[in-house]
C-alpha cells in the first residue's frame, strides 16, 4: 500500500504524510516539524483539506474508499461485481469484458437519475453503450449529461415520454445556462436510440442542430521550440524510460491514448528500415510510419527494460509509475506497476516534465513558465514537420489524417516567417486558367492565413491529369471540377511549376491524339480543353519569367 496519512479527527498542526518532506527541508530555514495545517474545507465532500509549509503538498482528511480508488491503491484490479438489471450501481466490465485497459472508472451509478421510468431507458442507453464498446468514461460522462434533464423533468411533473416534446427541449434550454454541447449529444443520441430501438417515441427533430451553442476550435498550440529545445537538452535528467516516453510519442506524433496501448511488437524491420506499426483506437485501424534507426534503438531499449521488468507477462511498451519526485525529476525512486499510462493529469509523462520545466525555470518567448501535457507532443510534431517544409499531404498522411483539411486546421500551425515566406514566393507571379494576372488579395482569407493548405501537388502518378498550383476555393467549400483544376477559374499557377505545366501540356497533347485514333470524341473534348488552358497559362508564365 502506498504510506498514505490522514487525519479524521483534527485538533492540531501534525507531520507532512510525504515521507521525503523532513530530509529535504529540514535545514531550510524556518522549518516546522509540525508542518501541515488547515487551509479549507473543499466545497463538495466537505473534507477538511491540509497543506505542507514546507513541501507544499496538499493532503485530504480521508479518502473516498470507492472500488477504483481500492483497486489503485492495491495495483490489483478489484473483482468484477455481477451484472443485475434492477442495481442502481453497475460494473460495466460485465458488461463488456473487452473494455479499454486505460479505463480506470468502470462503475455507473444510476441513483441521481430521477423518475423511475426515465431511469429505466437510461440503463437500456447505458448497456447499448457498453456492448457498442464506448469507452466506460465516455459511458460514464454520457449517463452524467442525462442527469440534469432528469431533474428538469421533475420540476415540471412530466409522467411520461409523451409529455416530451420539441417545445419542452426549448424551455429546457433557455433555463439552464449550463446546458453545453456534450449535455445536448448525450440526449440527442439518447432520443435517436431510444426511437430506434423502439424503447420509446418523441419528436424525430426534438434536438436540432441550431440548438447546439457554438463553439469555435481554435488552431492548435504546439510546444514553441525555445520551449521543446529546452526540455530536449534536458532529458537526461528525467529517468530513461520517461525520457523514451518523450522520444517515442513525439518523433510519431502519437495521441497519449495510443502511446499508452503501444504493444511491444510495435517495431517493424524491413530490409535496412524501420517502422513503427500501431492500432488506433479512435479510428479502430492501424497506422505506421517509417523511424529512423536512432528511435529504433530507443524502442528496442524500452522493449528490453521491459522484458527485464516482467518478461512476458506485460504486453505493452510503456507502464505506470509510483514515486515520480515532484520537485527533481532526478530524483525519481521510479516503481514500476503494470497499469495503462493514465489520462493526462497522473500520466507520468506529464508529471516529470512538467517538474523539469519548474526545476529548471524553462520559461516561453513571453517569459511565463512554460507548459505542457502529453496531448501538445502531436501537434507540436506535426507543425515541425510542416514548418520543415514537407508537403500538407506528407503530414497528413503521417498524422493518419482521411482529409488534409483537419491536418491544416487543427495541427499544423504555421509560423509568421513560414507564412511570409509562402506568401511572398506565391506573390511572384499568380496566373488564373485563362492566363491572366491575379491579385494575392482576390483569394479568401484562409488563403492568407495558410496559403499551403491550398496547395495543389498530385503528380505523374495521379489516376488522371497531374495538377501543381493552388486551389483559391475556401477551404471548408466543396469542389466539384477536381481533376479538371487547369479549367477551373478558382485555380491558381504559379511560375516555378512552369516545367511541369509545359511536360503535362505534352502528355495531354498526346492523350488528345491517342484518344482521336481510337475514336473516343469524349476524352478528345476533355483534354482539348484542358491543353488549351494550360497553353495560356503556359504563355503568361513565360511572358512573367522574360
Amino acid at each position: 500500500m502506498l504510506k498514505i496519512k490522514w487525519n479524521k479527527n483534527y485538533q492540531k498542526d501534525f507531520i507532512c504524510p510525504d515521507l521525503d518532506c523532513e530530509p529535504k527541508h529540514r535545514l531550510d530555514p524556518g522549518y516546522e516539524l509540525k508542518n501541515m495545517y488547515l487551509i479549507k474545507i473543499d466545497g463538495y465532500t466537505q473534507k477538511k483539506i491540509f497543506q505542507c509549509k514546507n513541501c507544499l503538498k496538499r493532503c485530504s482528511e480521508s479518502i473516498n474508499l470507492r472500488l477504483n480508488t481500492i483497486s489503485r491503491l492495491s495495483k490489483k484490479d478489484s473483482p468484477v461485481k455481477r451484472f443485475n438489471w434492477i442495481d442502481d450501481l453497475w460494473d460495466l466490465r460485465s458488461i463488456n469484458p473487452n473494455f479499454d485497459r486505460r479505463d480506470n472508472r468502470y462503475t455507473v451509478n444510476f441513483d441521481n437519475i430521477a423518475l423511475g421510468w426515465f431511469k429505466n431507458e437510461a440503463k437500456k442507453y447505458v448497456h447499448h453503450l457498453c456492448k457498442s464498446e464506448n469507452s466506460f468514461s465516455t459511458i460514464i460522462n454520457k449517463l452524467n449529461n442525462l442527469r440534469p434533464f432528469s431533474q428538469y423533468l421533475v420540476r415540471n411533473n412530466i409522467s411520461t415520454f409523451d409529455e416530451i416534446n420539441r417545445s419542452l427541449v426549448i424551455n429546457y434550454l433557455s433555463q439552464d445556462q449550463k446546458i453545453d454541447k456534450d449535455k445536448l449529444c448525450a440526449l440527442r443520441e439518447f432520443f435517436t436510440l431510444g426511437n430506434i430501438g423502439n424503447w420509446f417515441n418523441v419528436e424525430p427533430d426534438i434536438i436540432r442542430n441550431e440548438d447546439y451553442p457554438k463553439r469555435h476550435r481554435g488552431n492548435p498550440d504546439p510546444i514553441s521550440n525555445t520551449v521543446r529545445e529546452q526540455i530536449e537538452q534536458n532529458l537526461h535528467r528525467l529517468p530513461d524510460p520517461i525520457a523514451r516516453m518523450w522520444l517515442i510519442g513525439y518523433f510519431s506524433a502519437m495521441r497519449p491514448s495510443e502511446l499508452a496501448l503501444l504493444k511491444q511488437d510495435c517495431l517493424v524491420q524491413e530490409g535496412q528500415n524501420w517502422k513503427l506499426v500501431w492500432h488506433r483506437k479512435k479510428t479502430n485501424d492501424y497506422h505506421e510510419i517509417p523511424i529512423t534507426i536512432t528511435i529504433a534503438k530507443v524502442v528496442q531499449e524500452q522493449q528490453e527494460y521491459i522484458r527485464n521488468l516482467w518478461s512476458n507477462e506485460w504486453d505493452y511498451l510503456f507502464c505506470h509509475y509510483y514515486n515520480l519526485s515532484d520537485i527533481d525529476p532526478s530524483q525519481s525512486n521510479l516503481k514500476p506497476i503494470k497499469k495503462i499510462l493514465p489520462s493526462q493529469v497522473r500520466h507520468p509523462l506529464s508529471t516529470s516534465i512538467c517538474t523539469l520545466i519548474k526545476a529548471i525555470d524553462i520559461r516561453d518567448e513571453n517569459d511565463q513558465l512554460a507548459k505542457f501535457t502529453p496531448k501538445l507532443l502531436r501537434s507540436t510534431r506535426l507543425t515541425e514537420l510542416f514548418d520543415q517544409g514537407h508537403d500538407l499531404s506528407v503530414v497528413s498522411a503521417w498524422a493518419g489524417h482521411k482529409h488534409f483539411v483537419t491536418t491544416s486546421t487543427y495541427y499544423t500551425e504555421v509560423s509568421c516567417d513560414l507564412m511570409q515566406r509562402e506568401a511572398g514566393h506565391i506573390h511572384q507571379a499568380l496566373v488564373n486558367s485563362d492566363g491572366n494576372r491575379i491579385s494575392y488579395e482576390s483569394f479568401p482569407k484562409s488563403f492568407w492565413d495558410n496559403p499551403v493548405a491550398h496547395k495543389l501537388e498530385v503528380g505523374a502518378t495521379h489516376i488522371n491529369t497531374p495538377i501543381y498550383g493552388y486551389c483559391g476555393l475556401p477551404l471548408d467549400q466543396d469542389c466539384h471540377k477536381f481533376r479538371a483544376c487547369y479549367t477551373c477559374r478558382s485555380f491558381a499557377a504559379t511560375i516555378e511549376k512552369l516545367p511541369q505545366y509545359i511536360n503535362t501540356l505534352n502528355e495531354l497533347r498526346a492523350k488528345q491524339a491517342k484518344a482521336m485514333s481510337a475514336g473516343q470524341e469524349v476524352l478528345v473534348e476533355q483534354f482539348g480543353r484542358q491543353a488549351e488552358q494550360l497553353d495560356k497559362i503556359i504563355a503568361s508564365l513565360q511572358q512573367e519569367a522574360a
